[in-house]
């Protein structure tokens, strides 16, 4: 009996400690909620799009940071933290597959690619 206390006990606190992480990171763009995001099973993959600007950053080795505002298909706002291999040009817009604020990939795509809902908010 003591071992099912235990084991209910274990499953409840990982339970409430995952959905309270995707809460604490849902608004975060930082390299803490990427690696949290990537690892928590309760965050689902998708797609967001942004329109490329300025670097925020661009490190000696010409690897430029980008921190945006990202929309998804849906119209859901969030800042998004990415970055490049180089330099991207600006006024493209890429489409970037997430976990959260983990970014895996992103790729060019036309303007006409973008959801409508997208666009609005990311211009």
């Amino acid at each position: 009996m003591k071992v099912v206390k235990v084991v209910i006990g274990t499953v409840l606190f990982a339970g409430v400690a995952l959905v309270g992480l995707k809460f604490y990171t849902q608004n975060s763009h930082d390299e803490m909620a990427g690696v949290v995001d990537q690892l928590n099973p309760l965050v689902t993959k998708g797609e967001v799009y942004v329109k490329t600007k300025k670097p925020d950053e661009v490190n000696s080795y010409g690897t430029a940071t980008y921190i945006q505002k990202a929309a998804d298909q849906k119209g859901h706002e969030r800042t998004i933290e990415f970055t490049g291999l180089s330099i991207l040009k600006e006024g493209h817009y890429l489409k970037i597959i997430n976990k959260g604020a983990h970014v895996e990939s992103y790729e060019e795509v036309d303007k006409k690619e973008v959801p409508k809902k997208a666009l609005a908010i990311i211009g």
